[in-house]
């Protein structure tokens, strides 16, 4: 790339740059937003057009939020330790930040507060609302200077669920990029009831075990939400496209008819198998109202699970004890799944030339990686062995007094970080297998725009939020609340959604032949 080119890039990119920043803080036109316009930024200008020999020899200051638990001065720790490698390779200094939520991305994208590459998966709407807000800096000329290495590790199918109207926004992370769906049960009551969970397979034989469980443990609850308020991991294999607001039923077909999720026969089956159970005491009572995140550390056997490799071992460093994954559905794929626990550059970042830099490294750099998944060697973990096969805690120290939580999920690469012990050596080379043979959705790919029908999504999402939850528990029974769930949704415009989310996949599907 000549450097007279590099200069038109910069300044068309700042343009977009400007825009989108006063599209963060005031609400401007998503389109106009998105499209860029004209202005002037010189010290964007300067900063894409520049390298490191231009900042004068000073590190560029780079903020890097994501989730997870982390104390404030591990923190600190652990970006001092990266900053030692990327001061030298790319001229950059490195702030970690721990702990994201919704609430505090909200606050910081609005308020316009430097943040330079962000986990975006605690975002309602995901990389899509982010866009149409003016949130998220365009990547395919950064990525086409400074990230290759990246875009070498991911397969061209993932890449387009960081896409928007075919502008990349997002690269997705190399971690569960595919999910099946089933249960968790401790094994140490599998192992007291001498039942083999090899023989558990089918929600007859789950039915069976609940049983016995409550029939042995009367004060233990069978199955419990997998997070506080009636938390469910998805059991139904359907592609949400975006929101559940039209989906379409089964990743396994090739089907992209959209359909609304509350009508359809699998949602049905769930809402009555749940009420049955529920009947026979075999949930939690107050499955839909407790505000436990942790319940099967404490009262509860077993829970729904969205299983992948190495789940075991991550749920037996969560919860302190060792589970039994029941597979129920096959691996399957979709743009949520893929793409939807990944970075982006906010437009509020000054140096976005230089994030994409850092971003490159977490991708392609095992050190760098592994500080930000892991953190410090001795301190928040050690080698097993001279192999270096596998790492575990120090002496003294446990996952939750660590001090810097591993969540491998929410980070950019942990397949190029050491395995925890317990899990295979071969964990990194499960995961390609696996992701490689999912079934990918005739969707994958596709963002939903729900500008147009927002009032509706809005009435859709309270009436979801009123019989959902409690039907999915079998709190109310089917037979009687699913009927006045499916008018309620249909008066609140669950069609009109149906119908726009189907012509944008139509057109989305027709854009790529």
């Amino acid at each position: 790339m000549t450097k007279t080119w590099k200069k038109i890039v910069a300044s068309l990119l700042a343009a977009m740059l400007l825009t989108a920043s006063f599209a963060a803080c005031g609400g401007d036109d998503p389109v106009q937003a998105e499209n860029g316009s004209s202005g002037e930024n010189t010290s964007n200008v300067e900063a894409e057009a520049g390298d490191t020999a231009q900042d004068d020899g000073e590190l560029v200051h780079m903020v890097v939020w994501s989730n997870g638990d982390a104390n404030t001065e591990d923190c600190e720790e652990v970006s001092a330790a990266i900053t030692e490698i990327t001061s030298e390779k790319i001229g950059v200094e490195v702030e970690v930040m721990r702990g994201l939520d919704a609430e505090k991305m909200n606050l910081a994208l609005t308020s316009g507060e430097q943040v330079d590459l962000m986990n975006f998966s605690s975002y309602t709407g995901g990389i899509s609302a982010l866009v149409s807000a003016g949130m998220a800096t365009p990547l395919d000329d950064l990525v086409e200077e400074y990230g290759q290495e990246t875009l070498a590790l991911i397969p061209a199918e993932d890449l387009e669920c960081g896409k928007i109207d075919g502008v990349l926004y997002s690269i997705p992370s190399l971690k569960d990029t595919a999910r099946a769906a089933g249960f968790a049960m401790r094994m140490d009551i599998l192992d007291e009831l001498g039942i083999d969970p090899a023989t558990i397979e089918t929600y007859d034989d789950v039915h069976d075990v609940l049983v016995k469980v409550h029939e042995a443990y009367p004060d233990m609850y069978p199955l419990v939400p997998s997070w506080g308020g009636g938390g469910m991991q998805e059991i139904i294999p359907f592609d949400n496209l975006g929101d559940k607001l039209g989906v379409l039923e089964d990743c396994n077909s090739d089907s992209t008819t959209v359909v609304n999720l509350y009508e359809t026969d699998s949602y049905r089956e769930l809402c009555e198998r749940m009420y049955q159970w529920n009947q026979e005491g075999l949930i939690m009572p107050d499955a839909t109202t407790t505000t436990e995140n942790n319940l099967l550390s404490t009262v509860g056997f077993c829970d729904y699970e969205n299983i992948k490799p190495g789940k075991a071992l991550e749920m037996q460093k969560s919860y302190g004890k060792e589970f039994a994954l029941i597979q129920i559905t096959d691996p399957y794929k979709y743009t949520e799944i893929t793409g939807g626990s990944s970075f982006f550059i906010p437009s509020s970042s000054e140096r976005p030339d230089k994030a994409m830099q850092l971003w490159n490294l977490m991708f392609t750099d095992p050190e760098v990686s592994n500080l930000f998944v892991n953190g410090i060697e001795g301190k928040h973990w050690i080698y097993t062995d001279d192999s270096h096969t596998f790492i575990t805690t120090p002496e003294g120290v446990d996952s939750t007094s660590s001090g810097y939580s591993c969540v491998d999920w929410s980070w950019p690469n942990p397949r190029i970080t050491p395995v925890w012990e317990g899990g295979d050596p071969d964990l990194w080379e499960q995961y390609q297998t696996f992701t490689e043979g999912a079934v990918a959705s005739p969707a994958l790919g596709f963002q939903w725009d729900s500008t147009t029908v927002m009032n509706q999504v809005t009435a859709c999402n309270n009436v979801v939020s009123k019989y959902d939850t409690a039907l999915r528990w079998g709190v109310l029974d089917p037979a009687e609340s699913l009927p006045e769930f499916i008018e309620a949704l249909k008066s609140a415009g669950i069609d009109d959604i149906v119908a726009e989310k189907q012509a944008q996949l139509d057109q989305w599907l027709e854009n790529r032949q």
